[in-house]
């Protein structure tokens, strides 16, 4: 079953909350996916589940000619008024059935994008397909199943309540990309080479009142809905005490951990045209 999440819908109406709330924090594994790429000037780049733009945006300032695509027709409009005067393209189309060539870009990347897909095995298909043989494709996941900040708070709470409870969020892309040795098989069944895997930990800041239950975050989460009220506020106390080392005056600064898997296309090298 699809999931509201996967929806382009839900970006559409969450894109100008995420650009507030979350991307100062995913922004920070776009720069570092950006930076693995390897980037000379130049250089044709795909930017997958763009969002509102933080790595095409990263990436063309070191010089790469950005195509950024993205289901969500609110995202893209974000993306061109934020791109002015840099060499980015913006386009809505699925990541998962690219409308692009194949072998036309050097750098192809997705970071947080294809767990998400309805069909995350077409994704990595997709972005090994218009990669051009000898580049590089850069692939970012969280290193868990859940997400990242409320989620993962959450699922942790319940697994520390009912450890032997398994937390089912319908999200087959997030269970399947989490662990190393699945991220790298994955790559390489979708036709990557050389993967290697590089690790990374960012803080996400978030108010120190996120755990309330009337939090936009917490009353609607999918991790609790469909608990009852006395096992909620179970999870949320849980919660509130697994936060405590976190704490920062009014703001919590949680550590995320995501994975940047770094592969490239088995064939002759050369730069795909312009």
């Amino acid at each position: 079953m699809t999931q509201p999440i996967q929806t382009a819908a839900y970006w559409d109406e969450t894109a100008d909350a995420y650009i507030v709330g979350a991307e100062p924090f995913t922004a920070q594994f776009c720069r570092d996916a950006v930076a693995l790429a390897e980037i000379e000037t130049g250089m044709s780049l795909l930017d997958i589940a763009t969002g509102p733009g933080a790595l095409a945006l990263a990436a063309a300032a070191e010089g790469a000619q950005v195509t950024a695509i993205d289901f969500s027709a609110t995202m893209i409009d974000r993306l061109a008024g934020r791109s002015d005067g840099l060499a980015i393209t913006a386009r809505q189309t699925n990541g998962q059935a690219l409308d692009l060539s194949s072998d036309s870009f050097d750098r192809v990347c997705s970071v947080f994008g294809v767990p998400l897909f309805p069909d995350w095995r077409a994704g990595l298909a997709e972005m090994a397909r218009v990669l051009r043989p000898g580049g590089l494709a850069v692939l970012g996941v969280a290193a868990n199943p859940y997400g990242f900040g409320p989620n993962q708070l959450l699922a942790e709470a319940r697994l520390a309540l009912w450890p032997d409870i398994a937390i089912d969020m319908d999200m087959p892309g997030m269970m399947a990309l989490h662990e190393g040795d699945c991220i790298i098989a994955a790559c390489e069944a979708a036709g990557q080479a050389h993967v290697t895997l590089h690790s990374r930990t960012h803080d996400i800041v978030l108010p120190a009142g996120i755990l309330t239950h009337d939090s936009a975050m917490i009353g609607s989460n999918p991790l609790i809905a469909g608990l009852s009220e006395s096992e909620r506020r179970a999870v949320i106390a849980q919660a509130q005490t697994m936060l405590d080392p976190w704490r920062d005056g009014d703001l919590i600064r949680m550590p995320g951990k995501a994975h940047l898997a770094v592969a490239t296309k088995p064939g002759n090298k050369g730069r795909a045209a312009a």
